[in-house]
């Protein structure tokens, strides 16, 4: 009978023979191709559901499922982005290997893979960062190796030495992740501290956090789509795992007041940027302190409802963020620019990245009854609940909370401009009207909308949150109805594609 670790790695062989035979046979037989490629994330995804049925697997069984299910819609989006953007460069193999190398941190059962597969990735992020050679590239990837990278290894080679102390190397290597809390407790809470920040700063959170916007705006679209949308869940998913042995509140408060400072940081910065794949980096800043806020909330006062809130907030985040960078990277196919000032007018020639951005920027502000509701919803709740402990924790927090909150809806909608907003419509030399992506990106955006009740069934079968009618009705019923909804618009949108007077002219 084969060992259970050994499943894992017998998935990732698979998915990376899968991957490799379809970039093989890409030039001469592309629907081959896009089928292998395709087929690799699909067996990830079933074996991550595998992994959610296990008893001690529930959490890293959803972040593997969440990296899975972003892999599976950037496969063939990458295709038809790489032969509009990079012919002939071979982009395809390089996100492939990201997806598979962020995917197996997460199903990783010890801390040996764990640490080696974090690794891997990190160095696949780094060529992903630079895949433009070319000064700013360079920079933003350096930026990124100092700020991100050789912080987060350091806090896994601590972590690797606390382990080592008490078990051996080999022991320590050997280690599952489901007990590696035991381990690190009773450690200097300094050390804690420094550990928890540096996984950290895989997620951008502050003072490590200023590698992120440039990364993510200058890798190309498919790439910032797995960046934003699932390798900062990396730093999420570590500094869970840490969670448990952090028992100084000095340590928990530091890192709420360096999260909640980071939360408003990206807000402000989000909405003032001009170029929309700014925008939505720094938005990543700010999700992602929001998810720190209730992880460390849940280990400074140890309010289980926090802990359901982070992990469906990084789903959701995971999701419409890499939409919307999916998005963001259509509008450049078609226009040829990512300079808000010159957008405005794309509403008037496409239909379905504008239904993309959307439903995406509307759970990005947490509009029901997308996963962003469901995950603001479950964050506001928990921090109310700190009321019990603390009232000026629980007030200071919800201020920042909202006002995270507030500038989302901000910058959300500016986001939105660029598609409708322009007082003048100059046509692009080179216009495509269609581009092969956009059925990528819409599907994925539509479980923003698809999985918020199943995303809710599903923590009140692990337990995370209560079973009550007076909860799921409500959201079902939501849900139903914005799928009308979103065929009313995307009829209107599509219609409106078709007329010739708009902006009180005729489109040259």
């Amino acid at each position: 009978m084969i060992d259970a670790w050994v499943y894992p790695y017998v998935i990732a062989f698979s998915s990376l023979l899968l991957y490799a035979a379809g970039n093989v046979v890409k030039t001469r037989y592309p629907q081959t191709s896009l089928i292998l490629r395709c087929s690799s994330p699909i067996l990830m995804l079933l074996y991550s559901i595998i992994v959610i049925s296990q008893p001690t697997g529930f959490i890293r069984g959803l972040f593997a499922l969440l990296a899975s299910t972003v892999a599976f819609f950037v496969t063939p989006y990458t295709a038809h982005y790489e032969r509009h953007k990079y012919p002939g460069r071979n982009l395809t193999i390089l996100i492939d290997l990201f997806a598979l190398s962020v995917y197996l941190v997460f199903v990783s059962e010890n801390l040996m893979s764990f640490v080696m597969f974090w690794f891997f990735a990190e160095i696949v992020g780094f060529f992903a960062i630079v895949f433009e050679v070319e000064r700013r590239t360079l920079v933003a990837g350096l930026r990124y190796l100092l700020v991100s990278m050789v912080p987060a290894d350091v806090a896994l080679l601590s972590i690797l030495g606390i382990t080592a102390i008490k078990l051996g190397f080999t022991g320590a290597l050997q280690l599952p992740l489901s007990e590696l809390n035991t381990y690190l407790l009773g450690a200097n809470p300094l050390l804690h501290l420094v550990i928890a920040v540096g996984l950290l700063a895989k997620a951008a959170v502050a003072p490590l956090h200023f590698w992120l916007p440039d990364a993510h705006s200058l890798a190309p679209a498919p790439a910032s789509a797995i960046l934003s949308g699932v390798m900062v869940k990396m730093g999420i998913y570590g500094f869970y795992l840490v969670v448990p042995a952090i028992e100084s509140m000095y340590a928990c408060y530091t890192l709420l007041v360096l999260a909640s400072l980071t939360v408003i940081y990206g807000g402000l910065q989000a909405l003032i940027q001009a170029d929309i794949k700014r925008i939505l980096a720094y938005s990543t800043i700010e999700n992602t302190s929001l998810i720190t806020i209730a992880l460390a909330s849940y280990s400074a006062y140890k309010i289980d409802l926090l802990l359901t809130a982070a992990l469906v907030y990084s789903v959701a985040h995971g999701i419409f963020k890499a939409s919307l960078f999916m998005n963001s990277g259509t509008v450049e196919i078609i226009t040829h620019t990512r300079d808000l000032s010159k957008l405005g007018y794309l509403a008037k020639i496409v239909s379905k990245p504008v239904i993309t951005a959307l439903l995406s920027i509307l759970s990005l502000i947490g509009a029901p009854p997308t996963l962003g509701f469901l995950g603001k919803i479950l964050l506001l709740a928990g921090l109310v609940s700190v009321y019990q402990v603390s009232v000026t924790a629980a007030t200071l927090l919800l201020v920042v909370a909202a006002l995270g909150t507030a500038l989302a809806v901000a910058y959300g909608l500016r986001y939105i401009t660029v598609y409708w907003g322009a007082t003048t419509f100059n046509k692009p030399k080179e216009l495509k009207l269609s581009t092969g992506t956009e059925i990528s990106e819409l599907s994925l955006s539509l479980l923003n909308v698809a999985l918020s009740l199943p995303i809710y069934v599903t923590v009140v079968i692990a337990g995370l949150a209560p079973l009550d009618l007076i909860y799921v009705v409500p959201i079902g019923l939501a849900t139903a109805m914005m799928s009308a909804l979103i065929y009313y618009t995307y009829s209107y949108v599509r219609r409106s594609a078709k007329e010739e007077s708009w902006l009180g002219g005729v489109l040259p």
